[in-house]
């Protein structure tokens, strides 16, 4: 997964951890970015589907996360600008 934000490429991986939790990090780096933990009795009830879960959960938080971003750089801008 690429993440792009004011020009700058950054490369994420999404990863399942030995404690059953699921993280979005930058690739090669151990900190997470986010975090999602699914307890025991979803896991059961997702038959196995926690991983696609998980991802679309994490996909979605950096879509949402990079357009805040983004409309917090407009808001910046507009702010800076001078009108005459």
């Amino acid at each position: 997964m690429v993440f792009m934000k004011d020009s700058k490429v950054t490369a994420l991986e999404i990863v399942q951890l030995a404690t059953d939790e699921f993280v979005v990090r930058k690739a090669g780096e151990e900190m997470p970015l986010l975090t999602i933990n699914i307890c025991e009795e979803f896991k059961n009830k997702l038959e196995g589907m926690q991983i696609d879960l998980a991802s679309k959960m994490l996909i979605a938080g950096i879509e949402y996360l990079s357009e805040a971003g983004q409309i917090q750089s407009a808001k910046l801008e507009s702010k800076s600008q001078t009108l005459h």
